[in-house]
């Protein structure tokens, strides 16, 4: 009573919450921890209050209010049935998540029909295949009716689909360093690479025993390793690109070792450490976590068939595409990489601000463009103005630099002296 009287006077935030913590810590101490265990049928139940909620708050005209119950129904499939699902029907997945957001198929999201404050009919008919969807996902969820091929196609499914994007960017940032002077940048990324692959390892391990408990922080920590991916990539594409960029920094960080300020070997040994890492286990995350759900399901033994099969399928593609690069000639490899480069960015930059709004960790603002779903599964595109704007900026960025290190270039040219000067950098 009290809280709702704070909330019908409009009172100050601090009353609010100060209000409603005390109702939290009551409840903490009058409920038994068994009734407050997660549990697949309460997610769903809770879900389908939130759809209620979203019908109700459109049919008042109050499309904020409706926004803040997709989020909030979205966050609880988010943080369980979906996890799950991800391993048991990926299909099924993708239709759910496109429901809630800008739409599957030709039935237009629940984010689609509130930007545009859709009729309550429409509305209704989106949250109704989306309750068509939940009942068929919670047919599978802890039900055990999948069976063992399923599993193993799922499992193999999922490594492929995680470890191809890792290939891409390994791959691309390798095919850059096919000249004498820059082998030796290639030992600290491969550092970079087996200690993504250990930790990877051990992540397996730790969730056998753990996974209700990184369950609920499953997308957060795929949101803070891909800003870390994102930063990185960004910094790949510059010095892999536009080795003025690496000049420069590198002659700024000599000029600093001999005052004495910082080691210019060790902060590019960390750099590339770095980015091997966050290349590897960005991927190698989502997989575990992912494979983690099917063990639930089928047991350890088949599901390691499937991720057996799928890393196989892995390797072939990587072996591929190493001897293709060494065939190729060499200024051919830079633009074919860096185009592979360049829309791996893009889809990560696009995936990361979705991630980090699914979590309350950005504001959505929706655009009203016909992006159809799998755009957003593939290339990271959604429509939503933060979405959107960081992969425009993100593309702007490389861009730029690009045309700012061939204008850097042709001072070079113009230049000779500057040019024998920034040469004798390279080779320190």
């Amino acid at each position: 009573r009290e809280l709702e009287t704070l909330l019908a006077q409009v009172s100050a935030p601090a009353q609010i919450t100060s209000s409603q913590n005390e109702v939290m810590a009551t409840w903490q101490t009058l409920v038994p921890k068994d009734w407050v265990q997660s549990n697949p049928s309460a997610d769903f139940d809770n879900i389908r209050d939130m759809l209620r909620n979203v019908e109700k708050a459109a049919g008042a005209k109050q499309f904020p209010q409706a926004e803040s119950a997709r989020l909030e129904g979205y966050a609880i499939l988010d943080a369980g049935p979906e996890i799950r699902l991800r391993g048991l029907a990926p299909e099924l997945a993708n239709e759910l998540s496109g429901l809630f957001w800008q739409g599957f198929e030709d039935t237009p999201g629940l984010l689609t029909l509130i930007s545009q404050q859709a009729d309550v009919a429409q509305v209704r008919a989106t949250t109704a295949k989306i309750n068509d969807g939940l009942v068929r996902a919670q047919s599978l969820v802890g039900s055990g009716r999948v069976s063992p091929e399923a599993v193993i196609g799922n499992a193999a499914v999922i490594i492929f689909r995680q470890g191809l994007e890792a290939v891409v960017i390994i791959a691309s940032i390798f095919a850059g360093l096919r000249r004498n002077e820059d082998q030796r940048f290639k030992k600290p990324l491969k550092i970079g690479l087996w200690a993504a692959t250990g930790v990877t390892l051990l992540t397996w391990f730790a969730m056998r025993g753990l996974l209700n408990q990184f369950m609920q922080f499953g997308e957060r920590l795929e949101a803070v390793v891909s800003v870390i991916g994102v930063a990185v990539l960004l910094l790949i594409l510059n010095w892999f690109f536009h080795k003025v960029y690496w000049t420069g920094w590198m002659a700024g960080i000599h000029a600093r070792k001999r005052k004495g300020i910082v080691s210019a070997e060790a902060s590019q040994f960390l750099a590339l450490v770095l980015v091997g890492f966050t290349s590897v286990y960005r991927e190698g995350f989502e997989t575990v976590l992912f494979s983690q759900v099917l063990v639930l399901e089928a047991g350890v033994g088949v599901v390691l068939q499937g991720l057996a099969l799928g890393a196989a399928a892995v390797l072939l593609v990587a072996v591929l595409a190493f001897k293709l690069q060494s065939r190729l000639p060499y200024k051919h490899l830079l633009v074919v990489t860096g185009a592979l480069i360049g829309t791996v960015l893009l889809q990560m930059v696009g995936q990361t601000v979705h991630v980090m709004q699914a979590v309350r960790w950005l504001p959505v603002s929706p655009i009203n463009l016909p992006v159809p779903y799998w755009m957003g599964v593939w290339f990271g595109v959604y429509p939503t103005w933060q979405g959107i704007g960081a992969q425009v900026a993100a593309a702007a960025f490389v861009l730029g630099s690009y045309f700012l290190a061939e204008r850097e270039n042709n001072k070079l040219r113009v230049n000779p002296k500057k040019a024998e000067s920034a040469a004798e950098v390279r080779r320190a």
